[in-house]
């Protein structure tokens, strides 16, 4: 009975790892195709934000200017791991999520004001299974495959995603892809 609540919270970790391995072979796949629609990207966004209570900064949303095509699905789960990632990690209460868009690419940038990621993790944070704190994984969960779905997700969508360093500390995660 002592054991149950541990066994709980193990079996939910390793389902998520397998969920998240799934998700990236199937992003992989040779041949995988988008379903693409009409969205609007301010929406999906602001809706994400006050899912995760983080501040959503993107002007007017009901503007045609945030109407995207893409998989709408994939790029919520994006934008889904780059804000919860900030949430679990960043160790901030100030995480801001802004979207853009310019007449050929979207922008969706997620900034914490956290403890930030030592320029030695900079290179390798989109790699498979890699963890800047592996010691903290029974803690916060996750597998290290998040960052990697997220670059998988961009690039099928003629995007990527970008990390830059936020001063004095924290990081910015700048997912773009082409808006058509």
């Amino acid at each position: 009975q002592r054991l149950l609540p541990m066994l709980k919270k193990e079996a939910k970790r390793l389902n998520g790892l397998v969920q998240s391995i799934l998700d990236l072979a199937r992003l992989e796949r040779e041949g995988d195709v988008l379903n693409r629609a009409e969205t609007d990207l301010g929406e999906l966004v602001r809706g994400l934000a006050e899912k995760f209570k983080v501040e959503f900064r993107g002007g007017d949303v009901s503007s045609p200017r945030f109407l995207v095509r893409c998989d709408p699905q994939l790029i919520e789960q994006a934008v889904s791991n780059l804000i919860g990632n900030a949430v679990r990690h960043s160790g901030s209460d100030e995480i801001i999520v802004t979207v853009a868009c310019d007449e050929k690419m979207a922008r969706v940038v997620v900034e914490d004001h956290g403890v930030g990621i030592p320029p030695e993790h900079a290179a390798r944070i989109f790699e498979r299974f890699h963890r800047v704190d592996p010691a903290r994984a029974s803690e916060t969960g996750g597998a290290g495959l998040g960052l990697a779905i997220v670059r998988r997700i961009a690039r099928l969508h003629g995007g990527d995603v970008e990390f830059s360093s936020v001063q004095p500390h924290g990081s910015r995660f700048t997912l773009s892809f082409l808006r058509k």
